[in-house]
């Protein structure tokens, strides 16, 4: 569709349904499109999971380090970057604004300074003074996609929506996962064009590379639905690879810009108009009705929807239960992990022991030391692996539960709507994760004096065979304390992240929940409210109601 054709496509229907008098929010919605061809706003948002380096790589675009990176999950809100004097804006979801010097961003932006965005923060406006931001483009820094953060991830989703073209970040280091796969198929209903960075490839050989490339071009063009698919090889780290993909970027910004706007837009407008006539639709058939019928309709709506929050704690409760059982299953592989662990390292100090035990004390305490640090810490990161592996399937099959009790919730809603009016209720489907294995971390002793043992003095004074053996044992206690430190340093950690990923879930089925039945329950006590203004005759009206549905849907069907 060409840019005359949406912009009249779009005129048209913001006529439609301002005749109306009930579909306000869409009718913002559309006229926000309309503005966003106008002003040829073209956003590129820099979108994929936690540590594949979309900062550095924004970074990298601007030849500046102006926004913050780091080995947790950094940014916590969206930052938008905008050509202009340079300026940042910190924008507050209290609807307040202030003006912050570059260096204070941290203190807003990233997930340390600003824990699960406690500062209330709703975007942050970047300005400046960089070529590649010219003619409209604005560069967006988004919070990683599966972050154990839900707002992290809810805030992604919502970028996604309302970008043109997104950069699509992924790693050398990690395969293509569920939770990306997700995204992808939901962006595709959303945006225009794709960019696919594959990010450090400093790390590996190219045979390494090619392989991968290999193996990321059959997974994404088996999400994306398409024969082939062009990759990006890059390094955000030392640049490799960057100018191709600036080139790519910046030729299509130059020849095909607002066809990328429109044919974005055209997309977005395909879900604001479909929604906009579910809308009317359950308008429309409600205004018909009797007023004593509509009223026993509300009544029985509100009793409906009572089974709704019944669902939505049903659904909890559910999930709840899976987790806890998710935790059990990682404890007792950690616990049979570290029976493992003791069992080859006892084995080992005793023929340490046994090889060394007529050396002098300290050269055989230096023998087991050297031991412990290698292979303990060694042991331990292995086993650390194998629980994040388990957690990592664990969360896959979660985020799969999650979604479909979402969706359970939606399809109760549209069964009680077509139930009571007789009609198809559209809606809104975002599919929501929870995290993945990147955000757990656990912390294994690595340094000599972590196994340091308190060890006084005088027993190298005492006779060798008898210091030796006191050392050995000393060494074998401290051998099993670490192993158990760090065993249940790893349970405390997958308990203390699982709980917070419980906390976010329930937010959400819990918010779910409650839009459904904000938006069902403030429509129909609308109809109510119209019908008892009786400055229109209800005829006239359900005929203008059914003649605007009618050409809603078929200018639908046209898109």
């Amino acid at each position: 569709m060409s840019k005359k054709n949406m912009m009249t496509t779009i005129d048209t229907v913001t006529a439609l349904l301002q005749r109306t008098g009930v579909s306000e929010e869409d009718i913002r919605k559309i006229e926000n499109l309309k503005t966003k061809i106008a002003n040829r706003e073209l956003v590129i948002s820099v979108i994929g999971q936690f540590k594949r380096g979309k900062t550095s790589f924004i970074n990298g675009v601007l030849e500046a380090a102006v926004l913050p990176v780091g080995i947790i999950p950094v940014t916590s809100v969206a930052t938008r970057i905008q050509y202009g004097n340079e300026l940042a804006e910190v924008h507050f979801k209290s609807g307040e604004s202030q003006t912050v010097a570059l260096e204070q961003l941290v203190g807003y932006i990233a997930e340390q300074q600003n824990p699960n965005n406690q500062k209330g923060v709703s975007f942050v406006n970047l300005f400046l003074p960089d070529d590649f931001l010219k003619d409209g483009i604005t560069l967006v820094d988004t919070p990683g996609v599966g972050s154990i953060h839900q707002n992290n991830t809810d805030e992604a989703y919502a970028i996604m929506k309302d970008s043109d073209a997104i950069i699509f970040m992924l790693s050398v280091d990690s395969p293509i996962n569920e939770i990306e796969r997700e995204f992808l198929v939901e962006a595709r209903n959303y945006t225009a064009k794709f960019y696919f960075a594959i990010n450090k490839i400093d790390t590996i050989s190219e045979d390494d590379l090619e392989i991968y490339l290999a193996y990321c071009h059959e997974i994404l063009c088996e999400i994306m639905a398409v024969d082939t698919i062009e990759l990006f090889a890059i390094s955000a780290k030392t640049n490799a690879g960057m100018d191709t993909l600036f080139a790519k970027i910046a030729a299509d910004i130059t020849v095909s810009a607002d066809q990328i706007i429109v044919e974005s837009v055209q997309i977005k407008f395909r879900e604001v108009l479909g929604a906009a006539h579910s809308h009317l639709e359950l308008y429309r058939r409600a205004y018909g009705m009797p007023l004593k019928s509509l009223e026993e309709k509300r009544s029985e709506l509100e009793e409906k929807l009572v089974n709704l929050d019944q669902i939505t704690r049903d659904s909890s409760f559910y999930l709840l239960r899976h987790i806890d059982e998710l935790l059990e299953q990682i404890r007792a592989e950690l616990q049979d992990g570290s029976v493992g662990i003791r069992e080859t390292l006892t084995v080992a100090m005793a023929a340490t022991y046994q090889k060394n035990r007529e050396m002098k004390p300290k050269e055989l305490e230096k023998a087991l030391m050297t031991l412990l640090e290698k292979q303990l810490s060694a042991q331990l990161n292995d086993l650390s692996e194998r629980g994040l592996a388990s957690l990592a399937l664990g969360y896959e099959h979660l985020t799969e539960l999650l979604n479909q009790k979402i969706d359970d919730l939606k399809e109760f809603l549209r069964k009680v709507v077509a139930e009571l009016f007789g009609i198809n209720y559209q809606v809104d489907t975002i599919v929501h994760t929870l995290s993945s294995r990147d955000d757990f971390y656990v912390k294994v002793n690595q340094k000599p004096a972590a196994f340091l043992v308190d060890i006084n003095d005088l027993i190298y004074l005492m006779p060798r065979g008898y210091a030796n053996k006191k050392i050995y044992t000393r060494y074998q206690n401290k051998m099993l304390t670490d192993v158990e430190h760090n065993i249940n340093n790893m349970i405390y950690n997958y308990q203390y992240k699982i709980r917070e990923s419980v906390r976010d879930f329930k937010g959400v089925l819990e918010r779910e929940s409650q839009i459904l039945k904000q938006e069902l329950s403030e429509l129909v006590n609308r109809v109510i409210t119209d019908k008892e203004d009786t400055s229109k005759r209800l005829g006239d009206k359900i005929r203008e109601l059914d003649d605007i549905c009618e050409r809603l849907m078929m200018l639908l069907k046209e898109l």
